[in-house]
């Protein structure tokens, strides 16, 4: 990326950033301001969201050591530092948080979250990051809020896993930032084989009719009557998997959200399309991982295969390179280097057309030196502001000037971030289950066959709390949406959206 990208994030300047894009008029007609209050469709743009500011503060960033602050080690922490520095330099993250948008989307009553303290901790993080003109923070108040919430990544100091890290760091903050207030009842348990098979059916025909991206569609309106949040907007996408019955050739087909990719990686690796491509190949179940197939009633050999059906604006790779090695009963890593260039074409992993650019920049890299169970992470980091390369290790940092060093046997978690045509970040939008023009679906206002079966069921649920059992069935397997889906469920402080 190139300079400007954090808009009026310039040093100590509070002036309108440059236009990265312009935005189409369909993107002006859902924009909506509520008491000056954020809201869930605001079409983020990088000049519009550096102007969401709460309380009307102006935004500045550290002339002298903005973005370029080390984290303390506080004793075998460089896991948590690491993963911190990551997620700290993608850009629409630090929007969110250091305007203060994020305190208006807090669920602090969310049983699944920490109350709001998570998401607090991280923004407090932002903003020494960002804001203050120290070389050196101490992560110490953050970490005593996981040692409340997550005990098992801090307690003793002992070494952890960075991805472990990531994994419940973005959960924590969905949940504390879910605009979900009540969430719908899950109706997977319970459901007999029969039961089962027959939604199957139902959804296969409904597939035969409308197509596979109306049942995919539908299938994340089930995910945002329940999770709706700035995480779910960045980071999440969607899979296809598929599994066939070697004895009676039955499909089962399902679309599942996904936080991060899981790479698979081994010696003989040369690349990270290696990797991506073993990561979607067909498999075999069989022995003691045969699947029961619904239609035969029993445990049989079957196919499974997973694609890509939908990016995030934000993808999180995980390479997997700690395996169990069964003759030395012990974990071991794997060092291959994946290479890649630092801007990849991701258009020949997705299986079906996307309405935004599948073009990505590795904009964070999370390393790992050493071996299993013990070791070192660091961070790489682009600048949103300037540009350049930095590696993070704990209370150093310094300039990285050579990109080869960017990608090496050492990278574990890798962020990548959308561009546009222009080279520049795309406009990234706040999901709402009445706009299903913002999901990452071939759904529009003008033109979409999926609108008029949404349309639908919103006045279905106007009349009655229940749906069809095709219907249930098709928006994953019995889950029943919200009473009133035009509602866009828990957003605090915006009324009912149309």
């Amino acid at each position: 990326m190139g300079s400007g990208h954090f808009g009026c994030m310039s040093a100590n300047n509070s002036s309108s950033p440059k236009k990265s894009r312009s935005t189409s008029s369909s993107s002006l007609s859902i924009v909506r301001k509520v008491s000056g209050r954020s809201s869930d469709l605001v079409p983020w743009i990088v000049e519009s969201r550096w102007q969401q500011t709460v309380s009307g503060k102006n935004l500045s960033v550290s002339n002298s050591r903005g973005g370029r602050v080390g984290l303390a080690n506080l004793g075998n922490t460089c896991f948590m530092n690491a993963g911190l520095q990551c997620l700290s330099h993608i850009e629409p993250m630090g929007a969110y948080f250091l305007t203060g948008m994020y305190r208006e989307e807090i669920n602090d009553k969310n049983t699944f979250g920490t109350g709001g303290h998570l998401a607090r901790a991280f923004a407090k993080l932002q903003e020494q990051l960002w804001q203050k003109n120290s070389k050196t923070h101490s992560p110490k108040p953050l970490h005593s809020t996981l040692g409340r919430f997550a005990p098992h990544l801090v307690d003793g100091y002992q070494q952890q896993d960075a991805q472990e890290f990531l994994a419940y760091l973005l959960d924590g903050l969905h949940e504390d930032l879910n605009l979900v207030k009540e969430r719908p009842p899950s109706g997977t348990l319970g459901t007999t084989e029969d039961e089962d098979f027959a939604a199957d059916e139902e959804q296969r025909k409904i597939e035969e009719e409308k197509g596979e991206e109306y049942v995919a569609a539908m299938a994340w309106m089930t995910h945002l009557a329940r999770h709706k949040s700035i995480l779910v907007d960045l980071f999440q996408g969607q899979l296809r998997s598929m599994v066939t019955c070697t004895v009676c050739g039955k499909v089962s087909k399902t679309f599942d959200p996904y936080l991060y990719m899981s790479l698979p990686v081994n010696d003989e690796m040369k690349s990270l399309e290696d990797a991506m491509q073993l990561f979607l190949a067909e498999e075999t179940l069989s022995g003691d991982e045969q699947w029961r197939c619904n239609r035969c009633k029993q445990r049989v050999d079957a196919r499974k295969k997973i694609d890509i059906w939908k990016l995030p604006p934000v993808l999180v790779i995980h390479l997997k390179r700690f395996e169990y090695d069964t003759r030395s009963q012990r974990f071991r890593k794997i060092q291959a280097s994946l290479k890649s260039s630092l801007t990849i074409d991701l258009s020949d992993w997705v299986q079906t057309e996307s309405k935004e650019s599948l073009i990505y920049n590795v904009q964070c890299v999370a390393n790992h030196s050493g071996s299993f169970g013990s070791g070192h992470y660091t961070a790489m980091c682009r600048h949103p502001i300037d540009g350049k390369w930095y590696n993070f290790n704990d209370g150093s940092v310094e300039e990285v000037k050579d990109e080869s060093k960017v990608l090496t046997s050492k990278a574990y978690v890798l962020f990548l971030v959308r561009t546009g045509s222009s080279g520049n970040e795309e406009e990234v939008f706040r999901q709402t289950l009445s706009h299903p023009e913002l999901w990452p679906h071939q759904v529009s206002k003008h033109n979409s066959v999926m609108l008029p079966a949404v349309q639908n069921l919103v006045a279905k649920n106007k009349r009655s709390r229940g749906v069809s059992g095709k219907m249930a069935s098709l928006i994953g397997r019995r889950v029943s949406p919200p009473s009133n889906p035009e509602q866009p469920i828990g957003d605090v402080g915006s009324p009912t959206s149309t």
